[in-house]
């Protein structure tokens, strides 16, 4: 087994011809595997003789909270972290007090808690937590009631879609490829730019206007780090660093299938599967596809996204959408 460049925690296992024959994740003494063949196997007898594993599972099981099950005839893996979600407590909110009342010491140490439940939860498999665990988080460190109660709605709704589960398709080596979505609106929580994006795994018939399989498999809801003045600043700094992701994903990727590449190859490495770009701004993707842009701007900073984003669309070789 040889690790991953990109993420310690990720193995692979390779014939001598150096296709990958199997994968392995694991996560403190949790471990997820799969793979194919005799070498495979081998491996897999000399991991149970070298590890005292307590349970063993072969087509459905648990890691990290989630459970995982895969149906042996279409190869697809569902992913549900409905135990998980149930475990989750509300927190007591006192009837008749102001929602701008400040927060004790220890419902602040339950908000904590709460938080960092839903957190775990929304990062893994619930992105429809993403934005109401987000805000939740940044109420610390001057919480009041109102942030308590709205931290309770956050814990009913992850109860009440309890059942939701991300399905993964089995999709060809030769076709996988990415999309990714971003979005942000100016001041659109108080006075701040809240901004996100939904990075997922697809067909490449997607680039030709065809039906395809859309699997989201990183997402995130933020706060911009850096005061915008304007939609298209908060929009072209969120296409950034989604961007930023789609590379870093897009190497995992190729370093998986294709095998481990110099990092001084990756504009190449990167160009092999041409990931998918969608904004639903229709003046940022404007400045990305004019010749003019980005002088065009006046927001210097803003111009400065532009530039690393049409960097990007250039390295990998990208295509851009409008939607």
């Amino acid at each position: 087994w040889t690790r991953s460049k990109y993420d310690s925690c990720l193995y692979y296992l390779r014939s001598p011809e150096g296709s990958l024959v199997g994968i392995m994740g694991v996560h403190v003494d949790d471990t997820a595997i799969a793979g194919q063949g005799s070498l495979f196997e081998n491996t897999v007898t000399q991991l149970k003789a070298r590890f005292p594993y307590r349970k063993w599972r072969v087509g459905s099981g648990d890691f990290c909270g989630a459970f995982y099950q895969q149906d042996p005839n279409t190869k697809s893996i569902s992913m549900s972290m409905q135990t998980f979600a149930e475990s989750i407590k509300s927190a007591y909110t006192p009837k008749g007090v102001s929602n701008e009342q400040p927060l004790n010491d220890g419902q602040i140490k339950v908000l904590r808690a709460i938080n960092g439940s839903l957190n775990w939860l929304a990062s893994q498999s619930r992105p429809d937590l993403s934005v109401q665990t987000s805000l939740s988080q940044q109420a610390i460190p001057n919480p009041c009631i109102r942030n308590l109660r709205d931290a309770n709605n956050a814990v009913r709704r992850a109860k009440q879609h309890k059942q939701l589960s991300i399905v993964f398709p089995s999709i060809a080596p030769d076709k996988l490829t990415i999309c990714c979505h971003s979005d942000a609106a100016w001041a659109n929580v108080g006075t701040h730019t809240q901004a996100g994006y939904v990075i997922a795994f697809t067909n490449s018939d997607l680039h030709h206007g065809k039906e395809a399989p859309w699997v989201p498999v990183v997402w995130k809801s933020y706060r911009l780090a850096r005061a915008v003045s304007s939609t298209l600043a908060g929009e072209s700094q969120a296409m950034s660093v989604a961007s930023g992701t789609v590379e870093w994903l897009s190497l995992l990727v190729s370093e998986a299938l294709d095998g481990p590449t110099p990092l001084r190859e990756v504009r190449s490495v990167l160009s092999r599967r041409r990931p998918l770009l969608a904004t639903d701004c229709k003046s940022l993707y404007d400045h990305l596809v004019s010749p003019s842009s980005p002088t065009a701007i006046d927001d210097r900073r803003t111009s400065i996204d532009v530039v690393i984003i049409r960097e990007s669309l250039n390295t990998r070789q990208h295509s851009m959408a409008t939607h």
